[in-house]
């Protein structure tokens, strides 16, 4: 198969994805905003997420990528599916140094002790810090390893198990799931299934 095929196969067989919406410094006094799919979580001792970044059609590297790799700091949000629209258009092409933050006038705060903003309306951020990139692949992809230092979460979605232990409730989130092609989803009604002890 073609590259762009295998790329269309596993866009569209390793559904649903989560989606890290991230929000990254320019440098220039203002932020970055994309989304990646491509996107998990890796340990939680230290807790650790991943995203892999590909490269622009110039062959350069994406702002994100470059402003992670310079910087270090970078915020992921998890987007909730009443927000598709305007996640949608973050990851229009921009100039390096231009902000979808400004350009789409996406609501931001300034929690304190961070150093960077978060998305407002969004129920969970976690502010990450670089820890490794590594180059895979032939593009290459950059895989992003970065440390969970601090998070955000709204309250309305934190509950207790009956062991006491933190939950968060999934169908408040409503986390918007990326599919293949232009395709998005909600996660519908959540379901348990018991485990084995």
């Amino acid at each position: 198969m073609h590259p762009r095929e295998v790329y269309g196969f596993m866009v569209q067989a390793i559904i649903p994805r989560p989606v890290a919406w991230v929000l990254s410094d320019n440098g220039t006094g203002n932020y970055n905003l994309a989304p990646f799919s491509f996107f998990n979580g890796v340990t939680s001792r230290p807790a650790t997420l991943s995203i892999s970044i590909g490269k622009k059609r110039d062959g350069s590297k994406k702002d994100t990528w470059r402003n992670i790799e310079d910087r270090s700091h970078f915020v992921v949000h998890i987007a909730g599916a009443d927000m598709a629209g305007l996640l949608s258009q973050t990851a229009a092409s921009l100039a390096f140094g231009e902000s979808e933050v400004d350009a789409n006038h996406v609501p931001l705060t300034h929690p304190f002790g961070w150093p960077l903003p978060r998305i407002a309306p969004a129920k969970i951020a976690m502010l990450c810090q670089r820890h490794q990139i590594v180059e895979v692949g032939e593009g290459p992809q950059g895989l992003i390893l970065g440390r969970i230092t601090h998070a955000f979460v709204e309250h309305v979605l934190v509950g207790q198990d009956n062991d006491g232990s933190m939950t968060l409730s999934a169908a408040g989130l409503n986390p918007l799931a990326r599919l293949g092609g232009d395709d998005f989803a909600a996660i519908g009604t959540p379901f348990s299934v018991s485990r084995p002890d």
